[in-house]
């Protein structure tokens, strides 16, 4: 025996999956409607239900309803409230049960209850409900069917019992149908690439009289970054005749400016490379079952994962120093620094598999007697989105080109800025957990009784997969969360 214990979900239940609980399968007596009144036998007034009948007949045996909602219907308004007699054969419609009102299926075309023949109820989910039952109701030789999930994540689920107590489901055969398999997650955006540095601007003559006269030469504006707060730092100005360059400035995010020129005819030093961003977290994987809130099950979804940051800023290069051969110069100033590429959106987490439940009890006590419950399959999980790519960071702008001889003279020259550090790769998201597959499930207070019942769990879906954390495989189990008494 194994024991499961599932997150979010009240208690524990021991089995595996298709074993047997408390004894093999009694199918109990067949009853003619014929051979009423005795002991053991049905009533012998009942609301009876065909597939040929009509539901504006009087629903006698030889004027049949065609639908057990509409003898259901029929059956609470009369004192006192009579059983339902379903003839076999295929209905489908979904069923609320009254209270006090007994359906018994497997009626023949005599009305005999013959082994050899079905009654069944197909219907989206759930096919059949029991809410806020009070008194002594019954589902009596029928078969269950709920239909395949079809939205993303959706599950099927046959049976439900709300608030109910003195529930009995005898002779029943359930059948849930698959769990949807839950939405892929969607990639995150990639990032924008920074903007380059400016270049600097060439040397010049400046000193006036029979020589020429200039501007000092200004560094290169640093390259900007869409995502903001990682623009290139600004290149140094040049330095004129016997004077250093100015340095250049820090790129945001701390990388160092260049060093401008010590002095005459030196050249500035190159700004600082910056670091990459980092790379996003990586989204949880969705576990091997999720939640019930009442009886709508929450699907075990990946988790998101986390954006990539942004790059630095490249450090500004450092200007040139001036000259003083012949008449005195600027030299040529430094480049800015790249801006910082942008962080890569996040990748969102795949959805969670629906899954698959035969009977799903809410703050109920029932008991399933001589029947046979079991589940299908758990949808898959979806795959977790990927993370979008960083964006590349600037390249530094090139220092000021040497201005000649003719005005120059023997200026240094201002260096190239840095380049921006690129962004960081967005977390990939994670892969949903399949949806797991359960014969009965208890939700708060619930407890079953299954004498001679069989409760066997289907397959769990498929883990989502992820390039991060992929989701787990559902659980697969009899019992999710029941006490059996």
């Amino acid at each position: 025996m194994r024991w499961l214990c599932l997150i979010a979900l009240v208690g524990c239940a021991s089995g595996k999956a298709g074993s047997d609980v408390d004894g093999g399968p009694d199918i109990g007596p067949r009853v003619d409607a014929g051979s009423c009144g005795e002991p053991g036998q049905l009533p012998c007034n009942a609301v009876f239900v065909a597939k040929s009948g009509s539901d504006s007949a009087n629903g006698t045996k030889l004027e049949p309803l065609k639908t057990i909602s509409a003898a259901i219907t029929k059956a609470a308004t009369l004192s006192p409230p009579l059983p339902v007699f379903v003839q076999a054969g295929t209905y489908n419609e979904a069923i609320v049960m009254s209270p006090g009102i007994d359906v018994y299926g497997g009626f023949d075309e005599t009305w005999a209850r013959n082994p050899a023949v079905t009654t069944a109820i197909e219907a989206a989910s759930p096919a059949v409900r029991f809410e806020a039952i009070t008194v002594a109701t019954r589902l009596d030789g029928v078969t269950v069917k709920s239909d395949d999930a079809v939205t993303a994540g959706g599950s099927s689920i046959a049976i439900v019992v709300t608030g109910s107590q003195m529930v009995e489901l005898v002779d029943v055969t359930v059948q849930p149908g698959i769990g949807a398999d839950g939405a892929d997650g969607g990639s995150g955006g990639n990032g924008t690439g920074g903007q380059n540095g400016v270049g600097g601007q060439p040397g010049c003559e400046d000193s006036g009289g029979l020589c020429a006269s200039c501007g000092r030469p200004q560094g290169g504006g640093g390259g900007g970054a869409p995502c903001g707060g990682t623009d290139g730092g600004r290149g140094g100005n040049a330095g004129h005749g016997g004077s250093g360059g100015s340095a250049g400035a820090p790129g945001a995010g701390g990388t160092p400016g260049g060093n401008g020129a010590p002095g005459e005819s030196a050249n500035g030093g190159g700004g600082g490379v910056a670091a990459n961003g980092s790379n996003g977290t990586l989204g949880t994987g969705g576990v091997e079952a999720g939640a019930f809130a009442g009886a709508s099950y929450g699907p075990a979804n990946g988790g998101a994962g986390g954006g990539g940051s942004n790059g630095n800023g490249g450090g500004g290069g450092g200007g040139g120093g001036g000259g003083t051969t012949d008449c005195d110069s600027y030299g040529s100033s430094g480049g800015g620094g790249g801006g910082g590429g942008c962080g890569g959106g996040a990748g969102t987490g795949g959805g969670g598999g629906g899954g698959s439940f035969g009977v799903v009890a809410v703050d109920s006590t029932l008991a399933i007697k001589s029947s046979m419950v079991t589940a299908s399959r758990g949808g898959d999980g979806g795959s977790g989105g990927s993370g979008g790519a960083g964006g590349t960071g600037g390249a530094g702008g090139a220092g000021g080109p040497y201005g000649g001889g003719g005005e120059q003279d023997d200026g240094g020259n201002g260096a190239a800025g840095g380049k921006g550090g690129a962004g960081g790769l967005g977390g990939h998201g994670g892969g949903g957990g399949g949806g797991p597959s359960a014969a009965v499930v208890c939700v708060g207070t619930s407890t079953i009784t299954v004498p001679q019942s069989m409760l066997a769990g289907g397959t769990g879906g498929n883990g989502g997969p992820s390039a991060g954390n992929a989701g787990l495989p559902g659980a697969s189990t009899n019992a999710i969360g029941c006490s059996f008494f």
